[in-house]
């Protein structure tokens, strides 16, 4: 079994796929939310503004948690490069 840590993670590989994820994410939240089963202000909404509301969920929730990310990434090679230790992923090859 190979033993091996994870000690830095390339914030500019986060921002160039997390985004399509939270977007997709943002966009089923968001079906939910204001379609399937309309929340108490979201059921007083005509069409158009239920649609127009979901289009500004799903921006609204990408670019949050967009940042979240790389907020979380950038705490983590901060803290891990302080303490010298990072995530220890312990890998085992399988015999297909």
């Amino acid at each position: 079994m190979a033993s091996y840590e994870i000690n830095k993670i390339a914030v500019g590989s986060l921002v160039k796929s997390f985004p399509i994820v939270f977007a997709l994410l943002g966009t089923l939240i968001g079906i939910f939310t204001f379609f399937i089963f309309p929340t108490e202000l979201a059921s007083n909404l005509g069409f158009g503004a239920r649609i127009l509301s979901w289009l500004i969920f799903i921006v609204l929730y990408t670019a949050i948690m967009s940042i979240g990310l790389v907020v979380v990434a950038a705490l983590f090679n901060l803290v891990a490069g302080k303490l010298g230790k990072g995530i220890v992923v312990n890998l085992e090859q399988s015999e297909e």
